[in-house]
């Protein structure tokens, strides 16, 4: 497997719109208020990052996923915001925004993957697996992140995975046929860019692979939710969340509360970082079982 790469003068070129596709992505990050000043520097340093290697690959893939995601984040909003219910003190704009910290959760995995193989020869058998890491990386997270954002949606309760047992909306590890369906959607649609990318000729069996690897990616968010994050719904029935992706101060809330599924150990940062990382491995360890 190999990425196709550009040429010197290709290069020379694709660092003109690399840089104003970054530029364009902090605008609209900014305009549309979707990120915190702090989102706003990191992601574009993630964008940096994503920029080095010959191939466009990386960087179309992380702008996709965030593209796709901030629609899927604002779809519907007004409906979303009355499943459950946000605890803060912060006006609801600005308490939507995505932090620096949820921004390295997603894609840090992929940054590191990307600056270790800056260093490593692109006809080599470390490369190879490390494209496919970065291509995991975002099947995962666009997967887990269509499938939470569309899936609330449901007209339907979810059932918890571990269980399965209907839940309240917003449930950590509540799952639908709807957020499945979103989920298994978003990962093909990364897997089809990247093969389109690279230069193999089993282009099918791996868009099948990436796709299939990337949906199982949001199983194990949903499975390490269920178990790890602390799900509590307070007096109007409603799931509580915080901003941010932390973890709640449960001794701030006024009010009586009832956990519905998991312990308190993780954030969904967490479960974010961790899904990621498992999945890359995942990716990578099976590849050359089909490959």
């Amino acid at each position: 497997m190999k990425l196709t790469l550009l040429s010197h003068e290709e290069q020379k070129l694709s660092v003109i719109l690399r840089g104003l596709t970054l530029l364009y992505i902090v605008y609209r990050s900014y305009s549309h208020q979707s990120l915190t000043n702090s989102g706003l520097i990191v992601a574009f340093l993630t964008g940096l990052i994503h920029s080095l290697p010959p191939s466009n690959l990386p960087l179309i893939l992380i702008v996709t996923f965030f593209i796709t995601s901030t629609i899927a984040t604002k779809y519907k909003d007004e409906i979303k915001s009355k499943k459950t219910k946000l605890i803060t003190t912060e006006s609801s704009n600005k308490a939507t925004k995505r932090t620096h910290v949820q921004v390295l959760c997603n894609s840090a995995v992929g940054s590191l993957l990307i600056l270790i193989s800056i260093f490593i020869p692109d006809n080599s058998y470390i490369y190879n697996l490390l494209t496919v890491g970065i291509i995991t990386q975002y099947t995962c997270v666009i997967a887990d992140t269509w499938s939470s954002e569309l899936g609330i949606l449901s007209t339907s309760n979810p059932y918890l995975i571990t269980t399965f047992k209907q839940v309240p909306p917003g449930t950590n590890g509540g799952v639908s046929k709807a957020g499945l369906l979103a989920g298994f959607i978003g990962s093909f649609v990364i897997s089809l860019i990247s093969v389109i990318c690279l230069n193999v000729e089993t282009k099918l069996l791996h868009l099948i692979y990436f796709t299939v690897i990337g949906f199982i990616g949001t199983l194990i968010d949903s499975l390490l939710g269920s178990l790890f994050q602390c799900s509590v719904v307070g007096k109007e029935g409603l799931v509580l969340e915080s901003t941010g992706g932390q973890q709640i101060e449960y001794m701030e809330i006024k009010e009586e509360i009832k956990v519905v599924a998991g312990l308190d150990v993780m954030s969904n940062n967490g479960v974010n970082f961790v899904t990621g990382v498992l999945t890359v491995l995942l990716g990578i360890g099976c590849y050359d079982l089909f490959f």
